[in-house]
């Protein structure tokens, strides 16, 4: 995979910095991090990222962008992931930080500069709209997006048939959907399955920083799941990215043509055309709705060196 040049693209909240921790003790070859407005803003999200890769002790440039999403909107999930993104801790006290270059700019020159490119998408897909709406042609190089986004068939968490990033700027999907560049939604169906408990976070607690990191992280993200679904856990669905760029084998799904809605009551759901009657036009997206739980969170603990 040596040969393969990474973009993560994130909203950084806790999920999100998870998912970052594990691709970067994966040694994933990361060129840049872009900086994206959703479970805080795009500035928020970077000072949050720039903490992480202090603590991890690696220099990897970050990028950021507009706050407001392409319709010159933002939405944030505070009450999911806290004020600061990280459940209330201030672990990125300090860190402020704007990049001179954009995000979206970053990710084009990296396109134009290397010849396999991937981009892990963690959140609302603005920056890769951005992107293609400045440079269509250059974007279209890029060798895949995964993208955790959407729900399939299971029941969504901004209305009953929409995910957050989805619902956040479905217009943004809409531009990706255009694009000729092969798209795997990471969906609801999947990572729900993905979760830790709170007898994991106390065992990490005592282990290394990193543990600590996720403890401290995770309660406020417990709390919320607990008052909010009646579930004793945390739901960490950005870290499956990750795990499926590593290993594909742990999810499986439906290759068929999909359509997003852009407003009205069912904005950001997408629209799976499974039976490829309606939408033949449309460009087919790789859908997954199935994974191995398991082997996705030994894959997290054992690389992050929290299975002991």
């Amino acid at each position: 995979m040596k040969d393969r040049h990474v973009i993560i693209d994130a909203d950084c909240g806790i999920d999100d910095a998870l998912a970052l921790i594990f691709a970067i003790k994966a040694n994933m070859n990361i060129i840049g991090i872009t900086s994206v407005s959703g479970n805080v803003n795009s500035l928020e999200s970077a000072r949050n990222i720039k903490a992480l890769l202090n603590m991890l002790e690696v220099d990897i440039p970050v990028y950021t962008s507009d706050i407001t999403n392409i319709a010159g909107e933002y939405i944030d999930a505070k009450d999911t992931h806290g004020e600061d993104g990280l459940g209330e801790t201030n672990f990125g006290q300090g860190f402020d930080y704007q990049s001179i270059v954009k995000a979206e700019d970053f990710i084009l020159d990296a396109l134009k500069q290397y010849k396999q490119v991937d981009i892990i998408a963690l959140g609302p897909l603005t920056n890769l709209a951005r992107a293609y709406m400045k440079d269509p042609d250059t974007f279209n190089k890029c060798r895949q997006i995964i993208s955790m986004g959407g729900t399939y068939k299971a029941y969504g968490n901004m209305s009953p048939v929409t995910e957050f990033n989805y619902y956040h700027d479905p217009k943004a999907v809409a531009y990706v959907l255009a694009s000729k560049v092969p798209l795997t939604m990471v969906t609801l169906d999947v990572t729900r399955k993905i979760y830790l408990t709170p007898d994991m976070t106390k065992r990490f607690e005592a282990t290394h920083r990193i543990g600590k990191f996720v403890y401290d992280v995770t309660k406020f993200y417990m709390d919320f799941h607990r008052k909010a679904e009646n579930f004793d856990g945390c739901i960490i669905n950005d870290i499956l990215n990750i795990a499926y760029y590593l290993n594909p084998s742990v999810c499986s799904g439906i290759t068929a043509p999909v359509e997003v809605v852009t407003d009205g009551m069912t904005r950001g759901q997408i629209l799976v055309d499974n039976l490829e009657m309606f939408y033949k036009e449309k460009k087919k997206c790789l859908v997954l709705h199935q994974v191995d739980a398991n082997k996705v969170m030994n894959m997290f603990l054992e690389t992050l060196q929290l299975n002991k």
